[in-house]
């Protein structure tokens, strides 16, 4: 039971922010229709989006789980599972965005260019934060300890 409360903990968890992202996507993209193509547009959230949301939450949280659960991947690092994952995320927001969200076909665009940057603009802070880390070592000293700490025992 514990094993099984450590595996779906996670997963509520990430489902919950992906979820609060994808509304968040939603109006973004409204917004940046109405300024690439200056046409006023409602930004009420349809009922519909919100379970669809809700499901997509759920298999992108599922994906997150098989790329950072550290039980189902050991050796990789950290970079290389956030590439392979913020591109299979991105391939499920794109499927889902052009086949059965339920988002005006028009605003289609508008949230891929809002997907993009977002994946750009993380992508960009990860790999600052990498370099910083790897130039400092603090995070393989942490390691160490923490490797040091369970010998111990």
């Amino acid at each position: 039971m514990r094993k099984m409360t450590e595996f779906v903990m996670p997963i509520k968890v990430f489902a919950a922010m992906m979820f609060f992202g994808l509304i968040i996507l939603y109006v973004i993209g409204g917004m940046l229709h109405n300024v690439l193509t200056g046409e006023v547009i409602e930004y009420a959230v349809p009922f519909i989006f919100v379970f669809q949301s809700a499901g997509l939450s759920i298999a992108i949280a599922a994906i997150w789980v098989l790329f950072f659960n550290e039980s189902i991947i050991k050796k990789w690092r950290f970079f290389p599972r956030y590439i392979l994952f913020a591109l299979s995320t991105m391939a499920v927001l794109a499927i889902s965005f052009f086949t059965f969200l339920n988002v005006p076909s028009e605003w289609s665009t508008s949230l891929l260019i809002a997907t993009l940057t977002i994946f750009i603009g993380t992508t960009i802070f990860l790999s600052i934060n990498e370099l910083y880390y790897r130039k400092t070592g603090e995070r393989y000293v942490e390691i160490l300890n923490v490797y040091k700490k369970g010998l111990e025992q």
